[in-house]
């Protein structure tokens, strides 16, 4: 049995800015009118209607980009990390299955805090003595 790779799609819808200008003639032309709302799914394998309709597919397993229809040049990393930052529960939740090292990579390290070792506490306790 094939083992099927892990997909995430995202879908965007565009509407209009404010629906009640959308009778004045050009509006909808203009970019700056358009608003887009986004929606992502995560699939085990790639059908051709998903293919279709998706306007951004990452093979996750391969850490490639299947379909970029934006006309921009970012690669799986930025991508990924836009994702990552905007829906981190569920990114989170499925790349943690997938490959944890390769999560871990976009998630900011805590710096360790100015820790006071018992050696310091006894010096302190013998100097205020």
């Amino acid at each position: 049995m094939k083992i099927k790779d892990i997909h995430l799609l995202a879908f965007y819808v565009t509407k209009p800015r404010d629906p009640r200008m959308t009778k004045v003639r050009g509006y909808m032309s203009d970019p700056n009118n358009l608003r887009y709302d986004e929606r992502i799914e995560f699939t085990k394998g790639l059908n051709a209607k998903d293919a279709l309709y998706a306007k951004v597919v990452l093979n996750l397993n391969t850490k490639r980009v299947v379909k970029n229809s934006w006309n921009t040049d970012r690669g799986f990393d930025e991508y990924f990390k836009y994702f990552l930052e905007a829906y981190p529960e569920y990114v989170i939740n499925v790349m943690g299955q997938l490959d944890m090292p390769y999560l871990e990579q976009f998630i900011p390290k805590e710096e360790p805090k100015d820790q006071v070792t018992d050696a310091e506490v006894k010096d302190a306790e013998i100097k205020t003595e």
